[in-house]
């Protein structure tokens, strides 16, 4: 169990100064526990379009923070369980339209691209693009309507609204600046068998008029979040458990790009200490090479010391002018450089005191 105590001007301000959407991932709560909060502390919030008209610089309103007895509230967070329990209650109600008067601009787009009259082997209306919606002829302006409502009030709540095409279709994705949930508006059909052929049989869909909203993790994925029409309820009056399932799908997809972070971390690790590891071998090699090569070198002016001190005994023996002697003198200066150079004892005890 977990407290959560907000106080009542600084949740004012918080509510008003970022999207339902950025404020619920900050303080790890459902934006059903958020609006329980600002509820119980009278505190105005955000009306719909508020946070769209703040983005292209329109002009807003912020009713100031009424007068209340309340300074404070104290939020309590049950176990796993029960939460999900309280989230089957609708976060906001979410109002449908009845006409398209001044439909998103995706909706107008998609609005333009569908023909009625032209059907796919679905029995749905072709086009809609860029928006990912397939359904019937006589659900076509219901569609619509649905998705302008639950469109305003994705970009409402703060969240990144973009479409893009994957595998041949178009897909719509609410992202919340880090991770991104793909969902589809559908109508439901049935599938009947029209031809005998029992190894390539033939299906004829019928749409049923049930209308179903999806969440994805992936575009792969079908065991996503649904939404759909119900005996007691249409989609319409549902719009508001959207975005708890919302919340539900962006969290696993949340979970899971960590874990893939997790993994990459580890993976980087692994690498750089196997990368280090064969730095070190491969120091340590050319270390040892340089060695062998410096005892070579040494051994070789050991060599030359020796054969110059075996010439001059020879010289001292023998009865020299002093032209001979000089020539003697000026071979045994060039040979000791050489010897000194290739005498590697005051480099290498140099580099031993660095």
């Amino acid at each position: 169990m977990k407290k959560i105590t907000f106080k009542r001007n600084e949740l004012y301000e918080k509510v008003w100064e970022k999207p339902v959407s950025h404020l619920t991932e900050e303080l790890g709560i459902s934006s059903h526990k958020l609006y329980k909060a600002c509820e119980e502390l009278d505190i105005p919030t955000p009306s719909a379009g508020y946070w769209a008209k703040l983005r292209h610089d329109k002009k807003v309103n912020k009713p100031e923070l009424p007068e209340s007895d309340k300074g404070s509230f104290t939020l309590t967070i049950r176990e796993e369980s029960r939460r999900k329990k309280e989230q089957t209650k609708p976060t906001k109600q979410i109002s449908v339209s009845k006409r398209l008067t001044q439909p998103h601009p995706l909706i107008k787009q998609a609005r333009k691209n569908i023909d009625k009259t032209s059907l796919n082997r679905y029995n749905r209306v072709r086009g809609g693009t860029p928006l990912d919606l397939s359904v019937g002829p006589d659900n076509v302006e219901r569609s619509l309507r649905i998705l302008d409502a639950l469109l305003k009030e994705i970009e409402e709540q703060g969240y990144n609204l973009t479409t893009k095409r994957k595998n041949k279709s178009y897909w719509m994705l609410i992202s919340n600046g880090q991770d991104e949930v793909y969902f589809q508006l559908r109508e439901k059909g049935n599938r009947t068998e029209v031809s005998d052929d029992q190894r390539w049989p033939e299906y004829e869909y019928t749409p049923t008029g049930e209308l179903q909203l999806a969440l994805f993790r992936e575009t792969y994925d079908r065991t996503g979040k649904v939404l759909s029409d119900t005996k007691s309820k249409k989609l319409e009056d549902r719009l508001g458990e959207f975005f708890i399932k919302l919340e539900q799908v962006m969290e696993q997809v949340k979970k899971r790009r960590l874990e893939r972070e997790e993994y990459h971390r580890k993976r980087r690790e692994e690498k750089e200490i196997k990368e280090a590891a064969k730095k070190q071998r491969e120091e340590e090699q050319e270390r040892l090479n340089n060695l062998e090569k410096r005892v070579n070198s040494f051994r070789q002016s050991q060599f030359i010391y020796n054969f110059i001190s075996e010439i001059e005994n020879k010289q001292s023996q023998m009865d020299l002018t002093e032209e001979d002697q000089l020539k003697f003198e000026t071979w045994i200066i060039w040979a000791r450089n050489h010897a000194d150079r290739l005498n590697p004892i005051n480099q290498s005890v140099k580099e031993i005191l660095e």
